[in-house]
Order: structure tokens, then sequence, then C-alpha cells
């Protein structure tokens, strides 16, 4: 009686087994794609570093026309950062901080530091397809959103996976995102921004993937407003360095005002 209980047993777990086992391929076990949330970890670990120090030109054109700035910057991890504008000379001497998920704004011809706060966070930088809301970015993705692995795409000759981050909560800038990350690097390479509505808002590009040391990293990005007809934004990061050491000094309000 026991024999025959444990013959069916067997049999059925024999049946259950091409269910249960991983997928094989012709070379071999299949492995199965990460989950979202482990794609946002790894895209978090790629992007994260613990300092930065890179000079940058920003170029906006619109309606045909360019203007390009140049522009120093200094960060500590993704919540601290010191940027200061070099050209042209009108807008020399512009800086701007941010510190403890506050930012701060120094101009020259005033000598007085402003907080921008409150609908100013809507407004252009710069008179660019970057809002001063998206400076205040911070990385912690999942703590605002839920992520969910949508398939694979190409974007610009790279397979990369295609991720649907939603806002958990409303009053997030942007209430969707649609972000594709490259498989060979873990560098997001497109993300499309929406509103609740399902608007589409924004769209930041990146290419030009570089190392500086063991450190991977996007040499262009470009940003389209699309509510800016005819408007784009790119930022071209040169000679960057990571992980060196930077006064704590620096990201402080005493550093806007007195400068270097």
């Amino acid at each position: 009686m026991l024999t025959n209980r444990l013959l069916t047993i067997a049999l059925i777990l024999s049946a259950l087994a091409p269910f249960t086992a991983v997928a094989q391929g012709p070379s071999g076990p299949v492995v199965p794609p990460p989950t979202a949330e482990e794609l946002v970890r790894k895209m978090d670990e790629v992007l994260t570093f613990k300092t930065r120090i890179a000079v940058a030109t920003m170029t906006v054109t619109r309606d045909g026309k360019s203007d390009a700035r140049t522009l120093r910057m200094q960060s500590r991890g993704w919540d601290d950062s010191y940027s200061e504008f070099l050209a042209p000379a009108r807008d020399k001497g512009i800086k701007y901080l941010k510190v403890d998920k506050n930012l701060y704004m120094f101009l020259p011809g005033t000598e007085k530091v402003v907080k921008v706060s409150g609908h100013l966070l809507r407004q252009s930088l710069m008179d660019s397809d970057f809002s001063y809301e998206d400076m205040l970015e911070s990385r912690a993705l999942l703590q605002d959103y839920d992520a969910k692995l949508l398939g694979s795409e190409t974007v610009d000759g790279s397979d990369c996976w295609v991720l649907d981050l939603t806002a958990k909560q409303p009053g997030q800038t942007y209430a969707r995102r649609k972000t594709f990350i490259a498989k060979a690097t873990f560098i997001p390479l497109r993300v499309e921004r929406y509103a609740a509505s399902g608007l589409l808002l924004k769209v930041m590009s990146q290419s030009e993937i570089k190392t500086s040391g063991a450190k991977l990293y996007a040499a262009r990005m470009r940003m389209e407003d699309k509510s800016r007809a005819g408007s784009v934004t790119e930022l071209l990061i040169t000679d960057p360095q990571f992980d060196i050491e930077v006064p704590a000094e620096t990201f402080s309000r005493r550093r806007l005002m007195k400068g270097d």
C-alpha cells in the first residue's frame, strides 16, 4: 500500500517537473529576467557616486538658435551639489547650491542668496528645458514609485529593459516614468516623464557612455520639455572625476557668498 502511494507521488512530481524546473535552452539553463525592483537598484548602484567634480557645457537650442553656457559642478552623492556658471560673461558667477533637499541661488548682481521654493521650483533653470525641481530629484526611486517590468526594446542600437514607474502618492513632480535601462551597462538611456493625466511632459536621453577610472557615466544628456515647442537642452560633461575628496564646506550657504 505504502509502495503504491510513493509511486503515485513520484509520478505526480515527474509530471510537474517541466513546469517547476528552470527552463532549458539549446545552450543550457535560461536565466529568468530580473525583477523591476532589482533593475532599479542596479541602476542606482551604477549611477551612485561618493563625490563628483566636472565641467559641463549646457546648450539650449530653441527655434533653431543655440545658446551655450559653461559651468563647474561639484557633487556629494545625489543630495548635495554646488554649481557655478563660468561663461558667458553675462552669467559668470551665478551659483546654485542643493543641500538638505533645499535649493539656493546666488546672483552676483544682488550679492544675495535666495532660496528657490514653492512655485519657483517649476520654472526653467537658466532658460533651459530643466526645471529647478529637476535639480532636486533624488535617486530613491523605489521610495516614491512602484516599478513594473514591461519588456525589452532597442534604444539607439542598445538592448534595453523597459520599466514603468508609477508614483505611490499624488504630488510627485512626475506621476509616471517610462524608463529604458541598457542591459549592458544599467544606465538609463531614455526616460519619458508623464503627468497624472497621461500627458508626456519631458523626455530625457543619455548617450556617449564612457568610463572614468572604474566608473561608468553618460557624457551627454539631452532634455526635451514638450511644453516648449522646438526647444531642447544638451548637457555635455567633460573630464569628470569621481570619488575624490571634496571639502564639506563646499556644500554650504557661506560658500555661495564666498566663492572660490
